[in-house]
C-alpha cells in the first residue's frame, strides 16, 4: 500500500553539493512525491499509530537511487522560502546515512535537524499558572 502512486505525498528535495570554496552548499529544492514513514531507530517502523517523527524511512523506487545522497535535506512540514536559501537552514529533516539499496527498492533514512518532536514547540500545557 505505501507504494501506490496515489498514497504518494509531496516533498522538496535540495541536493548537497560542494562549491569551490569547500563549502557545503545545496541547489534549489526539487519537488518530488514520495511515501514515508515515521520509524525510531533504523531498523524498527512504528506501530500502533503513534507519532514520532525524529526518523522517517522512505522506500523509492530504484530508478530514483542517483537522486538521494547522503547529506541532502528535505522540506517535509515545512515549505521552502520564495527566494532560494543556499544553506537550506529551513529544512526539516536530512538524509544521515548513504541510501541503501536492495535488489528491487532503495531505502533512505532521514532524521529531523531540529530536536523539537511533532514541530510543537507550545508548551503551555506543561507550565502550571
Amino acid at each position: 500500500m505505501r507504494n501506490l502512486r496515489r498514497n504518494k505525498r509531496k516533498l522538496y528535495l535540495c541536493q548537497k553539493y560542494v562549491d569551490n570554496n569547500q563549502i557545503d552548499k545545496f541547489r534549489e529544492p526539487i519537488l518530488i512525491h514520495e511515501n514515508y514513514l515515521p520509524t525510531n531507530s533504523e531498523g524498527d517502523l512504528i506501530s500502533i499509530g503513534m507519532d514520532y517523527p525524529m526518523y522517517l524511512r522512505m522506500k523509492p523506487n530504484i530508478t530514483e537511487k542517483d537522486l538521494f545522497h547522503e547529506g541532502d535535506r528535505f522540506y517535509i512540514f515545512t515549505t521552502p522560502p520564495d527566494e532560494h536559501d543556499e544553506m537550506c537552514k529551513n529544512a526539516d529533516y536530512e538524509i544521515y546515512k548513504k541510501p541503501m539499496i536492495h535488489l528491487n527498492s532503495l531505502e533512505v533514512m532521514l532524521y529531523r535537524r531540529s530536536g523539537v518532536r511533532n514541530g510543537n514547540t507550545n508548551n503551555s500545557w506543561f507550565i502550571k499558572s
